[in-house]
């Protein structure tokens, strides 16, 4: 579907990488600009090892989904001494490339010489999408941070109206919210690169991405029933006897009362809209009721009427089997040469004439270096004397 586009990633940590793992599953070539060496103890993705061994490479790029259907270059721009005929290498790849991707601090591009000012002149058609904690304005631009951090600003992290203890969400929202964001957003640069001729560059926020997930929770424009104050945990989780939980989840009072009068406390069908004492006691009762069955059996039970349940599944293991996760394909199982049955996540959206597919594994350190260089026009020899001097770093054989 993408296949005539070529990025640059030189994306590390989950944004980027899942940015361009997107993209790659569509089709688009994916080509990953890697370091030579280590970099601060950082491997070249969220998945792989700092410094692998050559045969703990290849059986993490068996497992690695985040980086398959991706090719590996590697190239020293880091060095300050090796950086010019590095960036060399790099201005030649960028000719023929139409997206470049990085994930760095504000400045660290320019710095590398890989800035989207510098590469315009180059190629006037390319595009450039830098994702940020901050942004590439403001005055938290130079801050460091992780995903807590970039959510802690937004928001997102307060109780009930902004009221109780901060709460994480246990997964990377801003990772995720961002790389979903650039991916659609580099797909909304090319589409108009076809009218006008010509490429941009594309600033995308780890916090204001993910400050999107806050669309509906302003309070200014809510109604009376949006506005309560409830104390206690709730019963949107519930545990069952045999220690494994529900998610439960009736904002609406079809599903709520549905929900009550299966489980045998019809006296609670009309009161999703208490608060404060008789909402707590209310849902303590609840949650020492769902301690008297297995999950199964509660199941069974919630599934015979039209109210709003799941189970938590608290591994990807377990998720994995799950009879739904299967049927919308998101487990993908290959066959690696080495490593045997590998099962990969798969991609969540179905296209009806271009799915998705597997073209290959996760490339191992540098392993289309080679090939990329001699496409790019450099001899055998241009490449070892290149790879001889730590410019370059070939697949380890």
């Amino acid at each position: 579907m993408l296949e005539r586009y070529r990025m640059l990633d030189l994306s590390r940590f989950l944004p980027g990488p899942f940015t361009s793992h997107i993209l790659a599953d569509w089709g688009m070539d994916v080509l990953k600009v890697e370091e030579t060496l280590p970099r601060y103890g950082m491997g070249r993705d969220s998945i792989t090892p700092p410094d692998p061994t050559p045969e703990e490479d290849a059986r993490y790029a068996a497992h690695n989904s985040l980086a398959r259907n991706k090719r590996s270059i590697s190239l020293n721009l880091l060095d300050p001494k090796l950086r010019p005929e590095s960036q060399e290498v790099f201005y030649r790849l960028v000719k023929d490339a139409d997206v470049v991707l990085e994930g760095y601090r504000p400045g660290v591009a320019k710095w590398m010489g890989v800035d989207y000012e510098t590469l315009k002149a180059i190629n006037p058609r390319i595009i450039c999408c830098s994702i940020s904690g901050y942004g590439q304005e403001g005055p938290y631009v130079k801050r460091p941070g992780h995903d807590g951090q970039f959510v802690a600003i937004t928001g997102l992290m307060g109780g009930r109206n902004g009221e109780g203890e901060p709460r994480s969400a246990g997964v990377a929202l801003a990772d995720v919210s961002s790389a979903l964001w650039a991916a659609n957003s580099i797909l909304a640069a090319l589409l108009e690169r076809e009218v006008s001729g010509e490429g941009q560059y594309i600033d995308v926020p780890m916090a204001g991405a993910v400050m999107t997930y806050g669309l509906t929770a302003s309070t200014q424009l809510r109604t009376p029933r949006y506005a309560l104050q409830r104390t206690g945990p709730g019963i949107s989780v519930l545990k069952c006897s045999d220690g494994l939980y529900i998610s439960t989840g009736n904002a609406d009072q079809i599903f709520w009362a549905n929900f009550m009068n299966v489980i045998g406390r019809e006296q609670y069908a009309d009161k999703r809209d208490v608060q404060g004492d008789e909402w707590t006691t209310m849902c303590d009762d609840v949650r020492e009721l769902f301690l008297t069955k297995t999950r199964d059996e509660w199941m069974q039970l919630l599934l015979s009427v039209d109210t709003c349940v799941a189970p938590i599944h608290m591994s990807m293991e377990e998720a994995f089997k799950d009879p739904q996760i299967q049927a919308i394909g998101m487990a993908w199982d290959v066959q690696h040469p080495t490593e045997g049955a590998i099962r990969q996540m798969g991609s969540p959206v179905k296209f009806s004439r271009t799915p998705a597919t597997f073209r290959n594994f996760a490339p191992v350190w540098g392993q289309e270096t080679q090939d990329v260089l001699a496409d790019a026009g450099y001899s055998a020899a241009e490449i070892a004397d290149l790879a001889s001097r730590g410019i370059v770093r070939v697949k380890a054989e």
